[in-house]
């Protein structure tokens, strides 16, 4: 008998080979479904505020409506049609309805933080998607509940 049947195959280790470094996997795999998902890069406009006047902060709007003064304008609570609120829609009358909710904006126009000119936008007309959009976690029974002048109905 020849010693060589007897051998043990030779085995030949190595670190690496050639076909080893084709198949080398890379963990996580790019793109796959163990990579976080990128940051998205479009961020949210920031809302812009104005430079209030002095005597018009926050501070001073709860002081003016815990006054006792008349901000709604109107004797009594009513019901108004979207025609109603087209008649208000300037600076020296300014309402919209929120949520179903109608508000006289005019003493308030000179203390929204994103100044008058924004808050105009609403003016006349039914302002709850809008304001939805930039502020739904803003109270309106809270912040303008002295303002409240009725409810919109259909015409």
């Amino acid at each position: 008998m020849d010693s060589s049947e007897f051998a043990a195959p030779s085995i030949k280790f190595s670190l690496s080979t050639q076909e080893e470094d084709k198949d080398t996997s890379i963990f996580p795999l790019p793109n796959g479904p163990q990579m976080v998902a990128p940051l998205q890069t479009k961020k949210k406009p920031r809302r812009v505020k104005v430079a209030l006047e002095p005597g018009h902060s926050p501070l001073d709007w709860a002081k003016l409506k815990n006054s006792g003064a008349d901000l709604r304008g109107v004797p009594c609570i009513g019901k108004y049609t979207l025609e109603d609120l087209k008649k208000h829609k300037s600076e020296t009358d300014a309402w919209c309805a929120i949520q179903g909710k109608v508000y006289n904006l005019t003493a308030y126009l000179n203390f929204h933080p994103g100044g008058k000119k924004e808050l105009m936008r609403a003016a006349g007309r039914d302002a709850t998607k809008l304001f939805m959009n930039v502020h739904s976690w803003v109270s309106t029974d809270i912040l303008l509940d002295q303002c409240f002048v009725g409810f919109l109905v259909p015409s």
